[in-house]
């Protein structure tokens, strides 16, 4: 899984989406605020967790038009997919 910020929402909270590739043909997508500020701990909150495809960019396209029409003070503001994906450690043949 990876995550990676959205939009700044304000004062060390982002909005984030995470990226879990499940197997060679599913990933899911969720979208959480993230509280980022140095003076506390690191806190997430579950915006929406339903974001599948059958493609990486297909859940993280569904996980941001979600997260536009929640946040639509910030949607102009918001970067578009794709975001980064980890495949994890490299197989031996």
């Amino acid at each position: 899984m990876n995550v990676e910020t959205v939009v700044l929402l304000g004062q060390g909270v982002r909005l984030v989406v995470s990226t879990l590739r499940e197997n060679d043909d599913a990933f899911r997508c969720r979208v959480f605020e993230a509280n980022v500020r140095e003076d506390e701990p690191l806190h997430y909150r579950v915006i929406s967790d339903g974001f599948e495809g059958v493609t990486c960019l297909g859940a993280q396209t569904g996980a941001y038009n979600y997260a536009r029409r929640v946040y639509p003070a910030f949607a102009e503001k918001m970067k578009k997919p794709p975001y980064l994906i980890w495949n994890g450690p490299m197989r031996s043949a």
